[in-house]
C-alpha cells in the first residue's frame, strides 16, 4: 500500500537569517518498508556553481530518534541541493543516505536554505511511504559501518602522498568510490581521503576496499553556510549544523576529543571562504586546493597571518575534485592537483599518516609526479639534519643554526625562503635537482619555510606556487 503527504509552504528572508534549517515532520506508521523524498522550491539558481541570483535549498532527513545538535542519533542522510530525490529503505538507500528499518514515529525532513532571493523562497516537498500489510521483523539500528581501529603502520618511515579532499555520489560528485580508489592508484598515490559533504555513507565503501594498494582514509567535510571544514579519522558522522562561531568551536571540540583532525577549508573567496570569527584551535588549514591560480595566494596569505600570530597551524592541500573520467568534467584537474605529501613514521597507515600531519610533517606540490621541496634542520650542530619540517629548533642567543633545502624540480624556477612571513632569500635554480644551505640565528625569529615559484604558462600572469614546505619552529634558549 502507497500513502503520500505533501508538504508546501513559504519561508521569507528574514526566517532564513534568524535560523537557515526547516524540520518539516513526517509521521511515519508501522509497517512502512520505503520512504521516497522529492522536492521543488521557487527559482532555483541556474548560474555555475551556485554563483548568481537565485534560491538554494540544501535537504537531508532524521529518524525518531532525534536531531538534537550535535547529538543526532536519528540521522539518516544528507545531499544538500545534489539530488532532488531520495529513498531510504531496509537494506538499500540512495548513496548519502543510511540504509535501515524505517522507525514508526515522527521523522523530520530537514531543509537547509543556504541562499535566499529578497521575497523568501517557496518549497514543495512529497513524502511516499510504502506500507506493508504485515509487521516488518524486530526493528534493528541502522547499517552504518562499523568502528573499526585503524590499522597500524608496518614498514620503513618514508614520505608518502596523496589526497586529502574529494567527493563522489554520497554527496554532490559524479564518481562512485570505487572509481575515485582506483583512479587514485592509477595516480600513483599511496593515500586518499574521502570527504563528502554532511555525510559518512561513503565509509561504508572505504571500509569494503581496504584491502587495495592505498591507504584509505575517512572523512567528511563539514559544509556549514558560513564555511567549510574537512575532518579525518572519525568513523561517525560529524554535525554541520553549524549557524555562529560558538556552534562551530563546539564540532571542532567534538571531533579533537574524539582523536579525529580538522581543518579549515579553502579560506579564499572562490572557497567559499571562511566566515567564521573563530579561527584559533584548529590544526590544519587547507592552504592549497585546486590548481594555485584558483585564488590560494589569499589563503597562503591568511595562513601566514595565523603564524605570524603564534597560531601553530599545519598547512595542507587538496584537490577537491567532484569528477573524474569517464563522468563529465566539472574543473580542469585531477585528484592530487595539488599533492600533500606526509613523512609517514613505520610507513603508510592511517594513524601514521594523520600523525605526520599532526606533527607538521608536511610539504604540498602542485601534482604526484611534479617537484618535491624538503626542509631541514641541523638541531644540534652534529653536522646531521635530522629535524624537518612542524620540528621546532632550539639555539642559544647568538648562535647561528645551519636550514637545509632540497627540490627536485628547480629547473628555471625560483627558491624562495621565507621568514616570519617576508621573504629572506630567493635564489634562481638552474637544474632540476638542488640544494641549498643556509644558516640563521634565532633571535626575535620564529619560524622559517620555503616555496618553489615560477612561471606556468602565460609569464605575463607572473609567477606560480609549484611546491611550499610547513615551517621549522625557531626558539631562543
Amino acid at each position: 500500500m502507497e500513502r503520500s503527504l505533501r508538504l508546501e509552504g513559504h519561508i521569507s528572508a528574514e526566517e532564513v537569517r534568524r535560523s537557515p534549517y526547516l524540520y518539516l515532520p513526517v509521521p511515519v506508521p508501522p509497517r512502512a518498508s520505503r520512504l521516497h523524498v522529492s522536492y521543488e522550491y521557487s527559482d532555483p539558481v541556474t548560474a555555475p556553481f551556485g554563483l548568481g541570483p537565485g534560491n538554494t535549498v540544501d535537504i537531508g532527513i532524521f529518524d525518531p530518534r532525534g536531531h538534537d545538535f550535535i547529538d543526532a542519533a536519528g540521522f539518516r542522510g544528507w545531499s544538500g541541493s545534489a539530488k532532488r530525490e531520495f529513498f531510504i529503505a531496509p537494506h538499500e538507500a540512495t548513496p548519502g543516505y543510511i540504509r535501515g528499518p524505517l522507525f514508526p514515529g515522527d521523522w523530520h525532513v530537514l531543509l537547509g536554505i543556504e541562499k535566499a532571493n529578497p521575497e523568501g523562497v517557496r518549497y514543495d516537498v512529497t513524502v511516499s511511504l510504502t506500507l506493508d500489510e504485515d509487521d516488518p521483523p524486530t526493528a534493528e539500528a541502522p547499517a552504518v559501518p562499523a568502528a573499526q581501529p585503524a590499522p597500524k603502520a608496518k614498514g620503513r618511515s618514508r614520505w608518502v602522498k596523496g589526497d586529502l579532499h574529494c567527493h563522489t555520489v554520497h554527496s554532490d560528485g559524479l564518481n562512485t568510490v570505487d572509481e575515485i580508489v582506483t583512479n587514485a592508484i592509477e595516480r600513483g598515490l599511496d593515500f586518499l581521503a574521502v570527504t563528502d559533504h554532511n555525510t559518512n555513507t561513503h565509509h561504508e565503501d572505504l571500509a569494503r576496499l581496504a584491502h587495495l594498494p592505498i591507504t584509505l582514509i575517512p572523512g567528511e567535510e563539514v559544509t556549514t553556510y558560513w564555511g567549510h571544514a574537512n575532518m579525518w579519522g572519525l568513523r561517525e558522522w560529524v554535525d554541520f549544523r553549524c549557524a555562529d562561531s560558538e556552534s562551530m568551536q563546539a564540532v571542532q571540540r567534538f571531533v579533537l576529543q574524539r582523536g579525529g583532525l580538522i581543518s579549515m577549508n579553502h579560506p579564499k573567496s572562490v572557497g567559499p571562504p571562511w566566515l567564521f570569527e573563530g579561527w584559533n584551535g584548529y590544526p590544519c588549514m587547507e592552504v592549497w586546493q585546486a590548481p594555485w591560480r584558483f585564488y590560494n595566494w589569499e589563503s597562503l596569505e591568511r595562513w601566514d597571518n595565523l603564524l605570524r600570530g603564534g597560531e601553530r597551524v599545519i598547512a595542507v592541500g587538496g584537490s577537491d575534485v567532484h569528477s573524474i573520467p569517464p563522468k563529465p568534467p566539472r574543473h580542469p584537474h585531477g585528484l592530487g592537483n595539488p599533492c600533500t605529501w606526509v613523512y609517514a613514521e613505520g610507513g603508510p597507515s592511517e594513524e601514521s599518516i594523520l600523525e605526520g600531519i599532526r606533527e607538521g610533517h608536511v610539504f604540498i606540490t602542485d601534482d604526484p609526479n611534479g617537484a618535491q621541496l624538503v626542509l631541514t634542520a641541523d638541531a644540534d650542530g652534529d653536522g646531521k639534519f635530522e629535524a624537518m619540517m612542524g620540528d621546532t629548533v632550539e639555539a642559544a642567543e647568538g648562535r647561528q643554526v645551519s636550514f637545509r633545502v632540497w627540490t627536485n624540480g628547480g629547473s628555471d624556477r625560483r627558491l624562495w625562503i621565507i621568514c616570519d612571513g617576508l621573504p629572506l632569500d630567493v635564489i634562481p635554480l638552474d637544474g632540476p635537482e638542488a640544494t641549498h644551505s643556509f644558516s640563521l640565528e634565532l633571535s626575535g625569529r620564529s619560524y622559517v619555510r620555503a616555496e618553489l615559484r615560477g612561471f606556468r604558462g602565460r609569464p605575463e600572469r607572473g609567477e606560480v606556487v609549484w611546491a611550499m614546505t610547513n615551517p621549522i619552529w625557531l626558539k631562543t634558549s
